[in-house]
């Protein structure tokens, strides 16, 4: 299998609006006469640039009844995609989209804008060492395996199972390209000239500093709504951003494939079948997501070797 089937919503016109930006808004002269396929991807894109599953990095405490919504929230797909859309789209096709959004994620998401952060909010997320990433995610395939282990999971956990190991595999991604380019300017300069997001927005000469000086959280802001299970996508980002051999991901596409089928399609396939998931496989895709880490972090290694601590002596 070569492609990434899960990936099967339809791409849009140039007439449709500006894509590059963050926030896209879709234009409504072309949206109205829009193909009813196109018209639910183009409100699809203009409300994942604004909302977001809250468990991405909304504070959760179980004493205080679940996720804090700090940022505003939580948002109803039903409230927010008809308030913005209903006067240019027919309501049959916005439900259409309203109903994939709650099996998604429900009818509590959390904003996607995270600007009320200041530097001190941002940076306490991220790791401070260079071994974190891997460790952490140590730590996340461990947890899976304890839950394994300690109840007899049902159809039901294996595919919630089965999806966190991929989450897993999302979290070191970025956690890792968010240690390096925090920590390395060269890299930080080598993401943003490489990242069509960021070469082509404009600005005027004499906002250059202001720029600069708010580049490095803007560029968290943006590895934050990355998609990262698109590893085809994540491929080119880490090998440019760190001059690095990305690690083979051929082995990856049917995971992720049935990771979506459980995420976005409520455990079922294309055709309506349950997506079977075995303990066997949670275990065999745990140890593919570490043997991954493994190899990437050799890479890593090979292009950043660890300095020697000088000796006091």
């Amino acid at each position: 299998m070569s492609e990434w089937d899960y990936d099967d919503r339809p791409e849009l016109p140039p007439e449709a609006g500006n894509k590059d930006v963050l926030e896209f808004d879709p234009d409504d002269g072309w949206l109205k006469s829009a193909p009813k396929e196109l018209q639910i991807e183009a409100m699809r894109l203009w409300f994942y640039a604004r909302f977001e599953d809250p468990a991405n990095c909304t504070p959760y405490d179980s004493g205080e009844g679940g996720y804090q919504f700090i940022f505003g929230g939580p948002y109803d797909p039903n409230d927010e995609i008809q308030e913005r859309f209903s006067e240019v789209v027919d309501y049959k096709v916005m439900e259409e989209l309203i109903e994939d959004l709650y099996q998604e994620c429900g009818d509590e998401w959390a904003s996607a804008n995270h600007g009320g952060w200041d530097y001190d909010d941002i940076y306490s997320m991220l790791p401070e060492d260079r071994s974190d990433p891997f460790r952490m995610l140590n730590v996340r395939l461990g947890q899976i395996e304890e839950t394994i282990s300690d109840v007899s999971p049902s159809g039901f956990v294996t595919q919630l199972l089965h999806s966190a190991t991929i989450t897993a595999l999302e979290s070191y991604l970025w956690d890792t390209t968010a240690y390096w380019v925090t920590h390395d300017r060269q890299l930080l300069r080598s993401f943003v000239k490489a990242n069509t997001d960021f070469a082509n927005e404009k600005f005027k000469l004499s906002d250059v500093f202001l720029v600069m000086d708010d580049l490095e959280k803007k560029v968290i802001e943006y590895l934050q709504a990355f998609i990262w299970h698109r590893l085809d996508k994540a491929k080119p980002l880490l090998e440019i951003t760190l001059k690095i051999k990305f690690p083979d991901i051929s082995e990856f596409i049917q995971e992720i494939n049935i990771r979506h089928d459980i995420v976005h399609r409520g455990g079922r396939n294309k055709e309506g079948r349950p997506v079977r998931v075995s303990v066997e496989d949670v275990r065999r895709v745990s140890k593919l997501v570490g043997e991954f880490a493994k190899s990437m972090e050799a890479e890593i290694e090979r292009v950043f070797p660890y300095a020697p601590i000088p000796s006091k002596f």
